[in-house]
């Protein structure tokens, strides 16, 4: 084995390791500034993950490089994402990255990285050593997210999209199995919607992301009446859903308190938000969501999906 074939990926270096040591306080999360040294760990993220252009063979390292900057340069509504149109696509991305805004820096990080989750997995050995690739998906989304954490910046990629999270315990709790259920269980329309939400929640289109919360959750119940053949009509709304379940005994008797518990939590917190702000007109005076409460929203939600999924899939 040669130098080269080493992935290491991640190392603590020393002076990072000593100011945990020491106890140096920690800002919490924030999402408007991405610093230089997290930019140019992307930048070798990329690197490591597409392989090097400059070889000769490496024509999906070009093609995936030429995809990326056309597909982000046409979304935001330019010829080149960098002045200088005498360079390559991936060294134009390269450049781009460093210079622009947060907005537009996650918009690239995202858009990137979804080819990367996409594009990247279908490659054989024999592609990935023609292209110098020596990180696999998986390991490059990892480091992804560990950097975004090690800056406290609050972003993670799941779901082959940036969501924003406001706890690391929460999403990992709760945000993440959610998303990782809803995929895995073959809940398509409610995944879709969850993701849509974050996304929503990301851009601070508060009113949109409450109302795709709330679609998500129907949604998942939807889907159990249907695999479990449970009459139900399109139109009902979540309360109605809710009877449903319980009527249809998805939680133990012996839970059931406990259940008439959760459910007054399920019918007062996400329907009822929604109800209230997006679901209606607004009246005179336009509604204003704080953050905090379509944070409280969307965790409320993929609890509640958690809690469903797991009854359904333990009922026999």
């Amino acid at each position: 084995m040669t130098v080269g074939e080493f992935n290491v990926g991640i190392f603590e270096l020393f002076s990072k390791r000593q100011k945990r040591v020491n106890g140096q306080k920690l800002d919490p999360y924030q999402y408007t500034d991405l610093p230089v040294p997290f930019r140019i760990q992307v930048i070798h993220i990329w690197d490591s993950a597409t392989g090097d252009i400059e070889q000769p063979d490496a024509k999906f390292s070009r093609a995936f490089w030429e995809k990326v900057h056309s597909t982000v340069a046409r979304e935001m509504g330019k010829f080149h994402l960098n002045p200088r149109r005498n360079i390559s696509p991936y060294n134009n991305c390269v450049e781009f990255l460093l210079s622009c805004s947060t907005d537009e820096a996650l918009d690239i990080i995202e858009c990137s990285f979804h080819f990367i989750d996409k594009a990247c997995r279908g490659l054989s050995l024999y592609q990935r050593q023609m292209n110098s690739i020596t990180q696999d998906p998986d390991s490059a989304i990892e480091e992804l997210n560990y950097r975004f954490r090690e800056h406290r910046i609050g972003y993670q990629f799941e779901g082959g999209q940036l969501i924003r999270i406001d706890s690391q315990y929460i999403h990992e709790e709760a945000i993440k199995p959610a998303i990782v259920l809803l995929h895995e269980q073959s809940f398509k329309g409610a995944e879709e919607e969850f993701l849509k939400a974050h996304e929503h929640y990301r851009h601070g289109r508060y009113k949109e992301a409450i109302a795709e919360a709330l679609k998500a959750f129907e949604s998942t119940m939807k889907t159990i009446c249907t695999i479990r053949k449970w009459t139900y009509k399109p139109s009902d709304t979540a309360s109605k859903l809710i009877e449903i379940m319980v009527s249809n005994e998805l939680i133990p008797n012996y839970l059931s308190q406990h259940y008439t518990s959760l459910r007054s939590t399920l019918e007062s917190g996400v329907p009822v938000i929604r109800n209230k702000t997006s679901g209606h007109g607004q009246g005179d005076q336009p509604v204003e969501l704080p953050e905090h409460f379509v944070a409280y929203a969307l965790n409320l939600t993929a609890s509640s999906i958690i809690f469903l999924i797991k009854c359904h899939l333990n009922k026999k």
